[in-house]
């Protein structure tokens, strides 16, 4: 099932990223199309803050210099070059409650 995150489903807002820290590891969650995905925090070119980038379409754009990665996967867009993949997390939704699988 995973560990319990101390953030609730009810916590996050559509296509609005959120930093979340859980055992000293710092993800950003997003509820994107009614689901909830967990990224690493930082950008892979410069560590740019991921939970400061915005949605577009079905990517998380990064603040500082636009590297885009699908929410769903962590795949880097690959019209975005320097940036690569980041790590996604599996999170389940149980009665509100979100765990990760680390």
């Amino acid at each position: 099932m995973g560990e319990k995150l101390n953030i609730k489903i009810n916590d996050l807002r559509e296509n609005e990223p959120i930093l979340v820290e859980h055992k000293e590891k710092k993800f950003v969650l997003i509820l994107h199309n009614g689901k909830v995905n967990a990224l690493n925090e930082e950008c892979t070119h410069e560590k740019g803050p991921l939970e400061q980038g915005y949605i577009d379409g079905d990517e998380l754009i990064c603040p500082w210099h636009s590297g885009a990665f699908n929410v769903e996967t962590g795949k880097a867009n690959e019209n975005t070059t320097w940036v690569t993949d980041t790590k996604h997390y599996s999170i389940k939704e149980i009665d509100g409650e979100l765990y990760i699988e680390l």
